[in-house]
């Protein structure tokens, strides 16, 4: 990653966020999302690190960049989306592992430490995909597309609750 401080008209020289990619997905691979609060940037992504495929988290405070933390690990690469507010990071994701498409939610109240609580946003039955997630307050919501029944295009769905 790479910052710049004149709304992009220049850049400062890149920073290797994560360096443990072991797979051959180059552009197969969901790309990364981000999250920019003050100063810090929060990174969510999916690759395969020697430790195993995953869902991965790293952030950039200021000038530092922390270790990558694993969210959760799986049989595959998924598409990722992230919100950050204050301390609280909540990074949703497709489920790495199961048949089904769904769409699962990782959440740290300390700016992605540690993801103290996992959960899962979609329904047993919903055929989830593409990960959307926001943070405002104590609200949080997370949205994914859900296909038509009996057609060919697709909805989304949000859901929305309170953090504690």
């Amino acid at each position: 990653m790479a910052a710049s401080t004149d709304s992009g008209k220049t850049w400062g020289a890149p920073v290797k966020v994560d360096t443990a990619d072991t797979g051959v997905h180059a552009c197969q691979r969901p790309a990364p999302m981000i999250a920019a609060v003050g100063d810090d940037l929060h990174i969510a992504y999916s690759m395969t690190a020697s430790e195993g495929t995953g869902v991965f988290f790293a952030h950039f405070l200021g000038s530092m960049v922390h270790s990558p933390v694993a969210v959760i690990y799986g049989d595959r690469i998924v598409p990722t989306a992230i919100a950050a507010e204050g301390n609280r990071v909540a990074v949703a994701y497709e489920q790495p592992n199961g048949a089904r498409h769904q769409i699962g939610l990782a959440l740290s109240s300390s700016q992605g430490h540690i993801f103290e609580v996992h959960t899962s946003a979609s329904r047993d039955i919903d055929d989830a995909t593409n990960p959307a997630v926001a943070i405002a307050g104590s609200t949080i919501a997370v949205s994914w597309m859900s296909p038509r029944p009996g057609d060919t295009t697709s909805t989304r769905v949000v859901r929305v609750g309170h953090l504690r």
